[in-house]
């Protein structure tokens, strides 16, 4: 199950930031010619443009998330077991975004996070 978990977790990621990255192309070349340097901090707070596209693509969780779904794939790989804590962490990650921004693909992480521990309960028992 965890094998399982962490390719959904990987899938989830990447597919995050290929559609996302693929729908905001335009901005990549400000990305690397340091227009996001020294914003103002209002575009922090609201963020636009090019800014807005960093945040959404290569800044969002989409990153953290693939490495953390190819870690809980290799650890299923060598055996070990994965804490029940990560999952009710994405669990609880995943209800609470979805309770604020709806609709959201953000609930699919419920399917991982319920392999995770439903895995973790197994083991344990």
């Amino acid at each position: 199950m965890n094998l399982w978990a962490g390719r959904i977790l990987t899938f989830l990621g990447a597919l995050h930031l290929v559609v996302l990255g693929a729908q905001n192309t335009a901005h990549v070349d400000d990305w690397f010619n340091r227009s996001l340097w020294g914003l103002p901090r209002d575009e922090f707070i609201e963020p636009s443009g090019a800014n807005g596209a960093f945040w959404i693509t290569i800044a969002s969780f989409a990153v953290p998330l693939l490495l953390l779904g190819t870690l809980i794939s290799h650890l299923a790989q060598q055996g070990c077991r994965v804490p029940q804590t990560v999952g009710w962490g994405l669990a609880a990650w995943s209800v609470v975004g979805s309770v604020i921004l709806e609709p959201t693909p953000l609930l699919l992480v419920l399917i991982p996070a319920g392999l995770l521990i439903r895995e973790a309960r197994r083991v344990r028992h």
